[in-house]
């Protein structure tokens, strides 16, 4: 099976990074672990991203070692469009569910 295209819309890349800055900004060094384990997520759901429909056409990834972030995804034909990362606790957005 080959690894679906993966795009990660601006929106998204812009949390990623305010998320590793927060971490650094704890502890020097926790960002690019937060980093590190968000791109072996990401490889994960190269290979097989059809896990549950949360909402809509919307499907949630989780980060190991950060349990409270979730991947907000879809996936059309051979394509991974990631839409946000969050941290669950924060306010769900209408659109991509709790």
């Amino acid at each position: 099976m080959s690894a679906f295209t993966l795009v990660v819309r601006d929106e998204a890349q812009e949390e990623i990074e305010a998320i590793a800055d927060w971490y650094d900004a704890q502890r020097p060094g926790l960002g690019q672990r937060f980093s590190d384990e968000l791109e072996n997520a990401l490889k994960q759901l190269r290979t097989n991203p059809h896990h549950q429909v949360r909402k809509g056409v919307y499907r949630y990834g989780y980060i190991t070692g950060f349990p409270h972030y979730r991947i907000v995804y879809t996936v059309d034909g051979e394509t991974i469009t990631v839409y946000q990362v969050r941290h669950t606790s924060r306010r769900p957005h209408l659109k991509y569910g709790p």
